[in-house]
């Protein structure tokens, strides 16, 4: 059997894949908790492993992809002196594969579909679009040294204060935000669904500083009305949001980052897909959680593995189809199910 004093793992992709790691984290603190893992991911999302609580992580790097080969050097020149005794590369990306090649790891495992596959220790079989969630992919990784068994992703964040508006576990938290524009749900669907809503039920609008606009035109919906709608989009670091989530009733997100957060934190969670489908192995991992998708058949979808900035057809069928009353019977059904968190 395979032992690794010391692993790293490299993940310098989106907020969400790097959450999504979290559950190698766990896989390793359980299997092997004398390893000491260090992780690897993009600059501004270091932040979110303050919030795995477990002391098994030493150290996380940070890539920082507006200076990308001074950044990639640093790294080169500060890995090397870690000397690790494995580095498994969770993404397929050239950059970070040859990165693993030049820090002097005795074993590097990676994807198959790495550019630089070729010279890894070790290479696994990515699969994708048959429904393989992304935690059991990456789990292959470490299948030779660790076993199939796979964990969940894992985030606690911290306590912070709260709007006195909050009490915990009785708010909702809606994400009308994506990286990509096709991955959003309309903002009219969400004016719809929160009309639907008790109008004692308190709704917190969540989200980066780039998506403060959008969650504007929610809460300009219901300005002089009687609803309690708290826009805390683009106010908190990550660390902060991810506790807002954590404290929520439930959540209402798009296929990105915070549905991922969710199912770390175990929240219950609505996730919305547009563009893409949850057979590309992210959806939601929570206890409970439901998917609402378009029911109409629709030849165009999925248009990509990933959003696009616009519909390519002009009309946005996968997004426009999906109903404010499916949101809402997913509500009535968490409300209906028990499984409240107190």
């Amino acid at each position: 059997m395979l032992e690794h004093s010391k692993v790293l793992l490299i993940q310098t992709a989106f907020l969400g894949d790097a959450v999504l790691a979290t559950a190698l984290l766990e896989k390793i603190r359980n299997e092997s908790p004398d390893s000491e893992i260090h992780i690897l991911v993009r600059k501004g999302n270091e932040s979110l492993f303050k919030a795995y609580p477990y002391p098994n992580v030493r150290k996380v790097w940070s890539y920082d992809k507006s200076r990308k080969w001074s950044s990639w050097l640093e790294l080169r020149h500060d890995l090397s002196e870690e000397h690790f005794d494995a580095v498994y590369v969770i993404q397929r990306f050239l950059g970070m594969g040859l990165l693993s090649l030049s820090i002097g790891a005795k074993r590097v495992v990676g994807f198959d579909k790495n550019p630089m596959s070729l010279f890894f220790t070790e290479k696994v079989k990515h699969e994708w679009g048959t429904g393989i969630h992304e935690v059991e992919r990456n789990t292959a990784l470490v299948k030779s040294w660790l076993g199939e068994k796979v964990f969940k992703p894992c985030l606690q964040a911290p306590e912070i204060a709260m709007s006195p508006d909050m009490r915990k576990k009785e708010y909702i938290c809606i994400s009308p935000g994506s990286v990509w524009e096709t991955k959003r749900l309309p903002i009219r669907i969400w004016i719809e669904f929160v009309q639907l809503l008790p109008e004692n039920q308190v709704v917190v609008l969540m989200g980066s500083p780039g998506e403060i606009e959008l969650s504007n035109q929610i809460a300009e919906a219901f300005q002089g009305g009687k609803r309690v709608i708290l826009n805390e989009t683009g106010r908190h670091p990550l660390l902060a949001s991810a506790y807002l989530f954590q404290q929520s009733k439930m959540s209402f997100v798009n296929d990105s980052g915070p549905m991922h957060i969710c199912s770390a934190e175990n929240v219950p969670t609505v996730a919305v897909y547009c563009s893409t489908v949850p057979s590309f192995g992210f959806g939601p991992l929570a206890d409970w959680n439901r998917i609402i998708e378009t029911k109409e058949a629709l030849t165009c979808r999925p248009c990509g593995d990933h959003g696009k900035k616009n519909c390519p057809l002009g009309h946005y069928a996968c997004g426009e189809g999906i109903e404010a009353k499916a949101l809402f019977q997913a509500y009535q059904d968490f409300l209906g199910s028990g499984s409240q968190k107190i």
